[in-house]
This record gives structure tokens, C-alpha cells and sequence, in this order.
């Protein structure tokens, strides 16, 4: 099972920009994660917060749960479970 809870979603009107945050709960770990969106189009950029805190994620995993955070960003819930 894996959890994304977005934290935070703010928007930043001085840059015209989106910030967000939150954790992934994945095999029993949780891990970290932010966000943003500037707006020109080119979508949300997701970037786990330290490296070392996804270890144990293979890269494809990691690329998969990345775009699925990216795809949670754009609905208005906090928390989705797949």
C-alpha cells in the first residue's frame, strides 16, 4: 500500500509560483518530499527532500510515486491511498 498526504500547498503571489509538501508512507517507511509549480506551464516538479531518505526505493519506484504525487497536486484532497 502507499500513502501521499500533501502537508502544504500554498500559492506564493509574489513569484506567481505553487509550493508544496508532504510525505509518502511506502513498505512501512515514510518519506519526504516538496514541490513546486511556477506556473509556465511546465507542471509540478516533484524532488524527494534528502536522497538518502528514499533509500530502499528502486528508481523506477521512486518515478512512478513521483508522478503519482504530481498527479495528486492537481486534486483537492490531502491524502490519497493507492
Amino acid at each position: 500500500m502507499l500513502t501521499i498526504i500533501i502537508d502544504s500547498k500554498h500559492h506564493r503571489s509574489q513569484f506567481d509560483d505553487w509550493l508544496a509538501g508532504g510525505t509518502v508512507e511506502y513498505k512501512g517507511r515514510t518519506h519526504y518530499w516538496h514541490a513546486q509549480n511556477s506556473n509556465y506551464g511546465f507542471g509540478w516538479e516533484v524532488e524527494p527532500i534528502t536522497e538518502e531518505g528514499w533509500n530502499g526505493i528502486s528508481e523506477d519506484e521512486s518515478n512512478k510515486i513521483i508522478k503519482l504525487i504530481e498527479t495528486c497536486l492537481y486534486e483537492y484532497r490531502n491524502e490519497y491511498v493507492f
